[in-house]
């Protein structure tokens, strides 16, 4: 198998299912999991197999740490190893900090950063062996720079851009390169959903005057996933329209 076993969580839609079909194009092997929505992942799977890859679906809600481990020991078990682990799983909450209840926060974290953590552990062991591997992570832009309403969710979204930085350090000798993709505001059924967020006001406010697409958030994944990324290691991407300079 020359071509790349490519984990994506969080693949049913938006930035991930642009990434899956990005690397379907290419002909990789991939492990795609979604939690609720993932009726286009069969399509995905059969672009993989017409460019001699593959593909196999799991659903799983991935804030729950055995659905996580789970996930990952099944991708090993069919492919025999991940080569690229792609931490896409994630939600969004908007509210003013002092309403949040406890159950909310903790949802953010175990879904955001929890699953992150739980995938990363389980994959790192077969990186560590085999001296090779990639992680990307999808932190967010409001993980760099904060901003009111979104506490829990620049908190999650923070946290995964420091354990990016330390896992890098970490592992970078031992070959397994770890970065971070921070988007600005892209246009998701996440970011449509957000009454606050998704308006003419907040477009008007970013210098390019529009929201990013999926697409453009897929290649900036895809080339920290191949050749271009060989030398890049703990490294922050933020492709976010020139929202945050």
């Amino acid at each position: 198998m020359s071509k790349k076993v490519v984990v994506i969580t969080g693949a049913g839609k938006g930035i991930g299912l642009a990434t899956a079909k990005r690397f379907a194009l290419s002909g990789d092997f991939l492990a795609l999991n979604f939690h609720k929505t993932g009726d286009e992942l069969a399509e995905i799977v059969k672009i993989a197999k017409e460019n001699g890859g593959d593909g196999i679906i799991i659903q799983a809600d991935l804030s729950e740490h055995d659905q996580a481990v789970n996930f990952i020991k099944k991708t090993e078990e069919y492919y025999g190893r991940i080569d690229v682990l792609i931490n896409n799983a994630g939600i969004l909450q908007s509210k003013s900090a002092h309403t949040i209840q406890w159950q909310e926060w903790q949802k953010m974290m175990d879904t955001n950063l929890g699953s992150t953590w739980s995938c990363i552990s389980t994959t790192l062991p077969g990186m560590i062996e085999r001296k090779k591997g990639r992680i990307i992570n999808i932190s967010s832009e409001l993980g760099l720079v904060g901003f009111p309403t979104y506490a829990s969710y620049c908190a999650s979204k923070g946290a995964i851009i420091a354990l990016t930085k330390a896992l890098a350090k970490e592992y970078a000798p031992l070959g397994i390169l770890v970065n971070s993709v921070a988007p600005g505001p892209v246009e998701t059924d996440m970011l449509i959903h957000d009454t606050i967020e998704y308006n003419d006001e907040t477009r008007e406010q970013i210098p390019l005057k529009r929201f990013g697409q999926p697409d453009e958030i897929a290649s900036v994944i895809e080339f920290l996933a191949g050749s271009g990324g060989t030398f890049l290691v703990g490294q922050i991407i933020s492709p976010n329209g020139g929202t945050a300079i």
